[in-house]
C-alpha cells in the first residue's frame, strides 16, 4: 500500500471515531428504551402465561366456566410473541433470543392445542360426573332392593361411582382403570324392565365415558403443566439479559476507548501496515514461515530445489491425550529442532505446511543429496530429544523427500505410500497411483456390497472353558463378493473412513445383528471403534435398536479397542455411562497389546477384558508370554473382571488359557466365524 492510501486511512480512522462519539448518546437512549419495551413484553408474556393455567386449573374443577378467559389470554400471548418476534431490534441485535422465542412459540401452540383438547375433554368428563348421581338417585327408585341381584347391581354402581369421584378428585389413573372389569360386568346385567334397563345403561354409559377419556384427561394435564414452557420463559429472559449484557458492555467499552482510539490510530496503522506484509507469510504458533510463503518462493524460485517433509506421525491422538496445549508446545519445539538443524552450503528455508507437516526446501539439491540430508533431519529427531514441562517427549516422526515437480504433492504421496522405510524418498518408479486405483476399486467394492446388502454379520462361537459350552458370540463383519467369497471387512476399513462409508458399515452390521441376537439366546459382542463412539449419529442408531429391541441390552458387549480406550478416555467413558443405562457390558479387545494402563482401565468400570491374540498366539512357545498374562489374569480377577482368550488356534493353547484361570476364549480350534450363531452346547 502506497503512503498517501496509509496516512488517508489514518485520517479517515480519526475522524470516524470523532463523529461516533458525538452520536453514542442518541444511541444510548435508544437503546435503553428499546431494552426496557423488550424486557417488559417478555415478563408480561410469563404474568399472562401464569393466569392461563390458573384459568385451566379453575376450569378443572368447576362445573360452569367461561371460556372467553381462557381464549383471550391465549391470543394475548400469540400477540405478544409475534411482536417480539418481528421487533426489528432483536432480529437485528439478539438472534438468540429470537431463537428462543420462536422455539417457545412452538411450545406454546402446542400447549394452546393441549388446551383446546382439554377443554373438550374436560366438558366430557364433568357433564359424565355431574349426571351419574342424578341417575343413581332415579336407579335406586326404580330398583327392588329385595331382589338380591338389584342390590348387588347398586352396591357395584355405588362402588363405581364413588371410586370415579376419588380417582378424579386425586387424579389417580390407576384407580379409574381398575374400574375396568367391574363396569364390564355391569354392563352384562340387564333387565326385563325396560325403564330400569334404559336407566342401567345411561348409568353405565357414563362410566365408560369417564373411564375411557379419564387417561387422555391426565395426559392433557400433563401437557398443560408442562414445566417446559415456563423453563423456556426463564431461558428468554436469561438469554436477553446476557445479550443486552453483551450490548451494553460495547456500548460502555465502545465509549471509554474512543477517544483512545483516535489518538492510536495513527500509531496502530503504521505499525501494522508495515508488518502485516511478514506476518501473512509467517505461522504465528511455530514462526516458520508457511504455506503463502513456500507457495511464493516455489513460483519465483528459478533453481533446482529439493523437499523435505516432516511429519509427527498420530499427531492427533497425541493432541487429544495430552490436551491443545501440549500438542502446541510439541509443534513448538519440533519447529525448533528443524530451525535449528544445521544445512552448511545448502541454503535451507523452514516452513510450516500444515497442521502437523513442516518442510524444509533446498536450492540445487540431487537426490542423492537430498536422501542424505532426509537421513540427517531424521538422526537429528531420534539424537536430540524433545523437552517438554521437563518431560521427555518421543513423538514419532517420519520423513519424505522429493526432488520431482510438484514437491509439496509428491513428497505428501511418499508420506502417505505405506513405505516401511524411513525417510521414504519419492522416485518414478514408487507405484503410487496404483496404490490410488486400489484405493478407488475397494471403494466401488464396498459401494457396490453396501447397495446389494452383501456386508453382512458373521458370528464366531465363544466358549465357556469351565463347562466347555458356547454361551457368547463376537459379531464379525464380512463382505460377501460378487463371486460369493467371503472375506473380512478389516482390509477396506481404512478406505471405507476416506471414503465416508464406514458409518454405514456399522450402521448395516448393527441393524443385522440385533435382529439376528433378538431370536437366539446368549450374549453377543459388537465391535465399536472411536469413529463410531464418537459419532452422534451412530450413538443414537444404537440408542434407538436397544428401545426397539426390550431387554435386548443386557445381552449385548460393546468391544473397544485397548489403545483407543486410553487415547481417547474421556469420550469412551460418556459412552460406557450411557450403555450402561441399557444393561449393556463392555470389553477391552486387544488388551495387552502395547498401550495398557491397568488404573485407566479399571476407572472405565470394564466388565471384559479380551487378551490380545498377539500373545495367546504363543503361550506353547514363550514363558515370557505366559508371565504377562498371568499378570492381566490376577488383575481382572482382583478387578472382578471376566477374561477372554482371543487366537486360541490349538489344542495346547486352549489347556494353557484354562490352566491360567481365564474364563473364556475364541478362535479356529473351537470354532471358525459362521453366518449364523451355534446352539450352545457341550463341546
Amino acid at each position: 500500500m502506497k503512503l498517501t492510501y496509509r496516512f488517508a486511512l489514518i485520517i479517515i480512522l480519526g475522524v470516524s471515531a470523532f463523529i461516533a462519539l458525538v452520536i453514542f448518546k442518541t444511541f444510548t437512549m435508544e437503546y435503553f428504551t428499546e431494552r426496557n419495551a423488550i424486557e417488559l413484553q417478555i415478563n408480561s408474556i410469563e404474568t399472562t402465561q401464569q393466569k392461563l393455567d390458573y384459568q385451566i386449573l379453575h376450569n378443572t374443577f368447576f362445573l360452569y366456566t367461561n371460556q372467553d378467559a381462557v381464549n383471550a389470554q391465549i391470543n394475548q400471548i400469540r400477540q405478544q410473541i409475534k411482536y417480539l418476534i418481528q421487533h426489528p431490534h432483536i432480529i437485528q441485535e439478539y438472534p438468540k433470543t429470537r431463537f428462543m422465542l420462536k422455539q417457545y412459540s412452538k411450545v406454546f401452540e402446542h400447549k394452546v392445542n393441549a388446551i383446546y383438547d382439554f377443554q373438550t375433554t374436560n366438558t366430557v368428563i364433568k357433564n359424565s360426573t355431574s349426571a351419574i348421581p342424578l341417575l343413581q338417585a332415579r336407579v335406586l327408585e326404580l330398583m327392588n332392593t329385595s331382589n338380591p341381584k338389584e342390590r348387588q347391581l347398586l352396591q357395584t354402581m355405588n362402588h363405581i361411582s364413588g371410586t370415579i369421584l376419588l380417582g378424579k378428585n386425586a387424579l389417580d389413573l390407576g384407580l379409574i382403570t381398575a374400574l375396568k372389569p367391574d363396569i364390564e360386568e355391569l354392563s352384562r346385567y340387564h333387565f326385563n324392565d325396560k325403564a330400569k334397563e334404559e336407566l342401567a345403561q345411561r348409568v353405565i354409559s357414563n362410566f365408560q365415558v369417564i373411564e375411557y377419556y379419564f387417561s387422555h384427561y391426565l395426559q392433557l394435564m400433563d401437557e398443560i403443566n408442562n414445566p417446559i414452557s415456563q423453563t423456556t420463559l426463564q431461558q428468554i429472559k436469561k438469554i436477553y439479559l446476557n445479550e443486552s449484557k453483551h450490548e451494553l458492555r460495547l456500548i460502555i467499552l465502545f465509549s471509554y476507548f474512543l477517544m483512545g482510539l483516535y489518538l492510536l490510530s495513527l500509531g496502530i496503522i503504521i505499525y501494522f501496515l508495515f508488518r502485516s506484509e511478514k506476518e501473512s507469510r509467517t505461522d504465528t504458533l511455530t514462526g516458520l514461515q508457511n504455506r503463502k510463503a513456500y507457495e511464493e518462493r516455489i513460483n519465483h524460485s528459478l533453481n533446482d530445489l529439493g523437499l523435505i517433509l516432516i511429519n509427527i506421525s498420530k499427531f492427533k491422538h497425541y493432541n487429544d491425550f495430552y490436551g491443545v496445549s501440549e500438542g502446541d508446545k510439541l509443534l513448538i519445539e519440533t519447529a525448533r529442532h528443524i530451525r535449528t538443524m544445521p544445512f552448511s552450503g545448502a541454503n535451507p528455508a523452514y516452513y510450516r505446511l500444515g497442521a502437523d507437516d513442516f518442510g524444509i526446501l533446498f536450492e540445487q539439491t540431487s537426490a542423492y543429496s537430498l536422501e542424505a540430508l532426509a537421513k540427517e533431519v531424521l538422526s537429528v529427531f531420534s539424537e536430540t530429544p524433545i523437552i517438554i514441562n521437563n518431560e521427555i517427549r518421543s513423538p514419532s516422526i517420519v520423513v519424505a523427500a522429493s526432488a520431482y515437480l510438484p514437491l509439496l504433492e509428491t513428497a505428501d504421496m511418499a508420506l502417505k505410500s505405506n513405505s516401511h522405510n524411513n525417510p521414504i524418498i519419492y522416485h518414478e518408479g514408487l507405484n503410487l497411483r496404483q496404490v490410488i486405483q486400489d484405493n478407488v476399486t475397494k471403494v466401488k467394492e464396498l459401494k457396490d456390497a453396501l447397495q446389494a446388502k452383501r456386508i453382512v454379520p458373521y458370528f464366531q462361537p465363544i466358549v465357556d472353558l469351565s463347562t466347555c459350552t458356547v454361551t457368547k458370540h463376537e459379531v464379525l463383519a464380512r463382505i460377501i463378493m460378487n463371486d460369493t467369497e467371503v472375506h473380512s471387512i478389516f482390509p477396506y476399513l481404512s478406505i471405507a473412513k476416506e471414503s465416508n462409508l464406514y458409518s454405514q458399515i456399522t450402521h448395516t452390521i448393527i441393524a443385522q445383528s440385533l435382529a439376528v441376537i433378538a431370536e437366539h439366546s446368549g450374549e453377543f459382542s459388537i465391535n465399536l471403534s472411536i469413529e463410531d463412539i464418537n459419532s452422534s449419529e451412530t450413538v443414537a442408531m444404537i440408542e434407538r435398536a436397544l428401545e426397539q429391541y426390550e431387554n435386548l441390552g443386557n445381552r449385548i458387549i460393546f468391544e473397544i479397542l485397548e489403545s483407543e480406550a486410553v487415547e481417547e478416555y474421556e469420550g469412551i467413558a460418556r459412552f460406557i455411562e450411557k450403555m450402561h443405562r441399557y444393561g449393556c457390558r463392555i470389553a477391552i479387545d486387544d488388551f495387552g497389546s502395547g498401550y495398557s494402563n491397568f488404573s485407566r482401565i479399571l476407572n472405565l468400570t470394564i466388565d471384559i477384558i479380551k487378551i490380545d491374540g498377539s500373545l495367546i498366539h504363543y503361550l506353547d512357545t514363550d514363558n515370557k508370554a505366559i508371565t504377562i498374562v498371568q499378570t492381566i489374569v490376577n488383575f481382572t480377577k482382583n478387578a472382578s473382571i471376566e477374561t477372554v482368550a482371543e487366537f486360541v488356534h490349538n489344542k495346547a493353547i486352549a489347556n494353557i488359557v484354562s490352566e491360567l484361570g481365564i474364563d473364556y476364549a475364541q478362535g479356529f480350534y473351537f470354532y471358525e466365524p459362521a453366518p449364523h450363531p451355534v446352539v450352545a452346547s457341550p463341546l
